[in-house]
């Protein structure tokens, strides 16, 4: 809590002085699990024998949940942004278990442990809308699990857009604050 409460002082500071501290989207950083479920951008559920696979349109992140496997001990899993994720259906929910996200992956700039789990129900709700509800448990920092849940709704006509984040007008500099590149008007 102290870190956090730390990490949100100094963010306060830097923005209250037009200084933002450079975050990971300025860094062209995905934003990993949980976050990717939540992002403002489409995204597409593919199933296919033995997976199901997320695409966000944000940075093109791509999720792959396997299923009907054990899930991996923590320690065998090779960190990266999304996890390892193993899930089976229940019915017509998903349930999906994730370890292995990267520590300086951060939702809602939350840290955790290595001992990190996210627990996932996915199913379609009332007016076909896709219910994501989403817990995460990590007893090195949080007191209690922490479970919230995202709704999702059908486009059907909407295709995924490449989404690469090469020309970003906003960058870091050598203190780590967010500065944003504005071309000269004789360009």
């Amino acid at each position: 809590m102290k870190q956090w409460q730390t990490q949100v002082q100094a963010a306060r500071e830097a923005n209250a002085k037009g200084q933002p501290i450079a975050d990971r989207v300025v860094q062209c950083l995905p934003e990993g699990m949980p976050g990717m479920m939540g992002g403002p951008f489409p995204m597409e559920v593919l199933q296919s024998k033995g997976q199901v696979t997320i695409i966000q349109e944000a940075y093109t992140q791509v999720r792959r949940i396997v299923l009907d496997r054990p899930q991996k001990a923590i320690d065998d899993v090779e960190p990266g942004f999304y996890g390892h994720s193993v899930g089976y259906w229940d019915g017509g929910t998903l349930i999906a278990d994730t370890v292995g996200v990267r520590e300086d992956v951060r939702y809602q700039n939350v840290p955790h442990s290595k001992d990190m789990h996210i627990k996932e129900r996915i199913s379609l709700g009332a007016n076909g809308l896709l219910r994501d509800e989403i817990t995460i448990e990590d007893p090195a920092v949080l007191e209690k699990p922490w479970t919230f849940t995202y709704g999702y709704r059908r486009m059907p006509d909407y295709q995924l857009l490449e989404y690469v984040c090469e020309d970003n007008r906003e960058y870091a500099d050598e203190k780590g604050v967010q500065q944003i590149r504005i071309p000269s008007p004789n360009r």
